[in-house]
């Protein structure tokens, strides 16, 4: 009697699986707060060369208030 119950309580062939969970990154997500350079995506904190009127300076990427924004350094790039 018992296996008669597990023969008719299981789910047929053709329904779907229903995934529980979101498929998650394999990798970390992109930064949400970003500066841009030479169109390159720099993330918030980082440090870059970035085009001045005084030549490429070193800038670092930061917010003011709500925006994105360059801290641009005294120093010269270093040359490569």
């Amino acid at each position: 009697m018992t296996m008669s119950l597990l023969l008719m309580s299981s789910a047929p062939a053709q329904e779907r699986a229903i995934a529980l969970d979101k498929p998650r990154l394999a990798q970390a997500p992109e930064p949400l707060c970003f500066c841009w350079n030479d169109g390159k995506k720099i993330a918030e904190g980082s440090m870059a060369c970035i085009r001045t009127t005084q030549g490429r300076r070193l800038a670092t990427c930061g917010r003011v208030i709500n925006m994105m924004s360059w801290d641009v350094t005294e120093n010269p790039c270093p040359e490569s």
